[in-house]
Order: C-alpha cells, then structure tokens, then sequence
C-alpha cells in the first residue's frame, strides 16, 4: 500500500528494502535451524555481485567508486544463491565501510573474476576454481589482527561487530570453498574460492 504512495526512486528503495528483508529473514532461519547443508543449484556468480552491487550503491552513494573486472568465460558454480550474496555482503560491505571511514581519496573498489587451475582448497586439489577477488585501496587491516579477523568479534573498524566475515568464511567452508586475505596500507585484497569440478 505504501508504494502506491511514493515517487518511483523511492519505490525501487522500498523493493529492495522489502526483498533485502525477506531474504535475510531466509538466511537467517536456514543458519539458526536445522543446520542443512546449503541448497545448491547452478549459480552465475556474475548475477550475485552484481545484485551485490546494486545493494551498496544505494548504501555508498557516489563516495566509493566501484569497478567490474569479470571473466565473462567464468562457468556457473553450484551455490545457494543467497547464501553467497551474504558473503559477497559482507565482504563488500566492510570494504565499503573502511574506505568511508578513512576518508581515503579516490576510494574505489575492484570486483575481479576469474577461473584458476589447479588450487588446493583444505586438502583437496580442485582442476578448476571460480576466483573472486574483491580489492580495495584503503588504509588496509592492522597487522595484530590480520590472523584473526575470520574469527568471531574480530573487527578492523570501531563500529564493527565481528560477525561479517566470520558468517563469510562458514558460508564459504560450508561450498566447500574458502576465503583469503592479504593486505598492506593501500591495498586489500579477499580472495574468494568456489570449487568448479564438484
């Protein structure tokens, strides 16, 4: 009823507000219950950050600048499709925020994919990987902390919680997949890795 009511920007807000809603509202009872596996199902990685994307412009404004470097050979991978936009998210999501917090100019980040042979993920050597990567250029994570922000109430930022990137990594473990950090000043990098030969 309220969207009959609102100028069209603001209706498309309120969609993605609502859908946003609904789909955490999902997750969230499917990690709290039964602790199934995630559903899988052929995912275009692509769609994900894109969708991804959309959510944190909305957030971001124009003060983060955000650049594709995709891979458009990139194969689907077998995913629950909500459960890995949560990761992108999050990852995103405390990237975004870092940069907004430092002020840092010409805040940007990068989203790159890519297909990699012969990775190793836990003990088990896969022929193919999807590869994304999401780059920053902001003041990077405190060297104390760098071995430990998958852990739970590990946070880089004073507003952080903690819970972003260790929700990732048990997404991303669950897709029998993993996630990778590297970063200096200026420069972060996640690596995220989803196995393609399943």
């Amino acid at each position: 009823l309220l969207a009959r009511t609102l100028p069209d920007t603001e209706k498309e807000y309120t969609r993605i507000i609502i859908e946003e809603a609904d789909r955490l509202r999902d997750l969230v009872d499917r990690m709290l219950g039964s602790q199934e596996p995630p559903v899988l199902s052929p995912i275009n990685v692509h769609e994900v950050l894109e969708r991804a994307l959309s959510l944190l412009r909305v957030e971001c404004g124009e003060v983060v600048r955000f650049e594709r470097d995709y891979d458009p050979s990139l194969p689907d991978v077998l995913g629950d499709r909500d459960q890995l936009l949560q990761v992108v998210l999050n990852v995103l999501r405390n990237a975004a925020q870092v940069l907004q917090e430092s002020g840092t100019d010409f805040a940007r980040v990068i989203l790159r994919t890519r297909v990699q042979r012969q990775f190793t993920i836990g003990k088990h050597q896969h022929k193919l990987v999807c590869r994304v990567d999401v780059m920053d250029n902001g003041p990077g994570i405190p060297a104390d902390i760098q071995d430990t922000i998958f852990f739970p109430m590990i946070s880089g930022r004073a507003e952080g919680t903690g819970l972003g990137l260790a929700i990732a990594q048990s997404i991303m473990a669950q897709h029998r997949g993993m996630i990778e950090c590297e970063s200096v000043p200026g420069s972060t990098r996640f690596s995220l890795y989803l196995p393609l030969d399943v």
